[in-house]
């Protein structure tokens, strides 16, 4: 694997200082002898399956309009009608769906797993595009096989305009001032807010890495609900205070208002209850998302044997993994919104968890003392958050020309 400085082209620390948010970066053979984690094929089979999310961008297409989208599960005869050119193919979360594409990230782990949104991949035949663009995530575009030229700003782009009447947002006057064609193992960071538009010079695939950062407003109304479920006085009603015969119905009572301000107050906003709060939220399970047990329970003396035998764990892509301090040693861990509390002589188990996706077990038996790191595992295992690691199994194959 590819250290961070090959993969940035400079330390990590100068990144984060001055292009993380900042301003675009090219790099390339940052993921040297880079190896696409599927085929064009076993992606357009992919994309015919329930429950993976998908969709067909062709530019000038059956309706006449300059992009035309159709959306997943597509029909395998769908990828025979498409023409030699012009047409893309986009799979969301394809680190759910294929293992190696989940190791992706790891390249990453500089940077928080709350901020991971997902790997994207597009298959795109010669001139396939989804048009000049802005993205509202911080994005690691690394090239697969074949050549994509990408064109972008190097500033945050002022004119948001979008062409009216399409599914898809596509800036009207995209501000581009670099041209450059990425090839295998290339890869092209971009902040939010930047212009880009890329078309595929070869057939190509590319994967996009990203990391979505939350708004106010959804973490506002999110705490709001949290509050409320967690408060047993949520459903106390506001009582009056002594009150006067009002001289204009239209004016609201000083006092009430006082009632009103000390009852919004009362919500517990100390700084434990907000990081409790953040840590569930920015790890919660996304729509179409769930944390599956198993049908068989392993204990944990059957866990501790298998590993002993030389079997791997996995951890799940449906949620993400955080961690918080607690006193003395002890974790709270998150998995998909769950909150775990583990105790001191458990917690290098539940930061190793944390910190990456596949473990070989002799890496995890000198972290399994007898007692609470054993009922960790056993619990993680009994709630679909990790599982032992099978042989990879290829997705179905369909035609993508």
């Amino acid at each position: 694997m590819s250290s961070r400085a090959d993969l940035l082209g400079m330390p990590v620390d100068r990144f984060l200082r001055e292009h993380w948010q900042k301003k675009p970066l090219l790099v390339r053979a940052a993921v040297r002898d880079f190896r696409d984690p599927l085929t064009p094929e076993e992606l357009a089979g992919l994309a015919c399956e329930e429950g993976v999310e998908s969709r067909i961008v062709t530019e000038r297409g059956r309706s006449g309009r300059a992009w035309d989208v159709t959306w997943g599960p597509h029909p395998e005869e769908r990828f025979t009608s498409l023409p030699p050119k012009r047409w893309t193919l986009l799979v969301q979360e394809l680190n759910r769906h294929v293992p190696r594409a989940a190791l992706l990230l790891e390249r990453f782990s500089f940077l928080p797993n709350v901020r991971v949104d997902d790997v994207m991949v597009s298959y795109a035949a010669p001139g396939g595009s989804v048009g000049p663009h802005l993205d509202s995530y911080d994005v690691f575009l690394v090239q697969g096989m074949g050549q994509r030229r990408w064109k972008y700003g190097t500033r945050l782009a002022k004119d948001a305009t979008f062409v009216p009447g399409l599914d898809l947002r596509i800036l009207e006057r995209p501000e581009l001032d670099r041209d450059e064609v990425l090839g295998p193992g290339d890869m092209l960071y971009l902040p939010p807010g930047f212009a880009h538009h890329g078309v595929a010079v070869t057939p190509c695939l590319t994967y996009s890495v990203g990391f979505r950062a939350p708004s106010f407003g959804e973490m506002w109304k999110d705490y709001a609900r949290d509050a409320c479920a967690a408060s047993a006085d949520a459903s106390t009603l506001l009582v009056d205070p002594p009150l006067t015969a009002a001289k204009n119905p239209g004016e609201i009572p000083p006092a009430l208002l006082a009632r009103v301000r000390a009852a919004v107050r009362a919500m517990d906003t100390s700084d434990e209850a907000v990081d409790r709060w953040f840590a569930r939220f920015a790890t919660r399970l996304a729509p179409g998302h769930e944390l599956s047990a198993p049908a068989r329970l392993p204990g944990a003396a059957e866990i501790v044997a298998r590993l002993r035998e030389g079997a791997r764990v996995a951890r799940t892509e449906e949620g993400r993994w955080a961690f918080l301090p607690r006193r003395r040693g002890a974790r709270f861990l998150y998995v998909g919104g769950r909150e775990i509390a583990v105790p001191p002589e458990a917690a290098p188990l539940a930061e190793a968890f944390a910190a990456r996706r596949r473990f070989r077990g002799d890496e995890l038996l000198p972290l399994l003392g007898p007692g609470a790191a054993r009922a960790l595992i056993a619990e993680l295992f009994s709630i679909g958050a990790l599982r032992f690691l099978r042989s990879p199994v290829r997705a179905p194959r369909a035609s993508a020309r």
